[in-house]
């Protein structure tokens, strides 16, 4: 399954991903990888209503770390975009055998203990960390909320 975008952003399913990304790059789907809010029924309904809103054919699944590396070995032809919550869980869907080359870090919104690397990027040790990690495994960060934007080279800057 081609993944065209694999992004971390706090929000997950919204406005930039769904139309902004997915006009520039006319996914098919786009899976949630969350093991929480799989696990929540409400939650997950929630996020999958985006297919309905969406102004094109989109497919939405919320998938926990497991079932998303399944999902992802599937052989289909469906352009795909990945999203997580944070660099903690690319990290862990990489050492469970996810090969990329790139993250979009696309929003880290500002919570008490985190510092600003970009005007839409704050990191904790935490996430400092798991992009150094990142990094370390030749996964390179690019810092960019809407494809527009100008694009940060975040594996220059850590």
């Amino acid at each position: 399954m081609p993944l065209v975008l694999v992004r971390v952003d706090d929000r997950l399913i919204h406005g930039q991903v769904v139309v902004g990304w997915g006009i520039f790059l006319n996914p098919d789907k786009i899976i949630l990888c969350s093991d929480t809010i799989a696990s929540s029924p409400w939650e997950k309904e929630l996020y999958m209503s985006a297919e309905a809103t969406a102004p094109y054919p989109l497919k939405i699944s919320v998938s926990t770390q497991e079932e998303t590396l399944q999902i992802l070995n599937q052989k289909t032809e469906d352009k795909t975009i990945l999203l997580v919550e944070s660099p903690r869980h690319i990290v862990d869907l990489v050492e469970k055998g996810l090969e990329i080359n790139a993250v979009n870090i696309g929003g880290m919104h500002f919570k008490h203990g985190k510092k600003r690397l970009a005007s839409y990027i704050f990191v904790d040790d935490d996430d400092l960390s798991s992009m150094k990690k990142l990094v370390e495994m030749n996964i390179r960060l690019e810092g960019r909320d809407v494809p527009t934007a100008k694009m940060i080279n975040l594996s220059d800057h850590l």
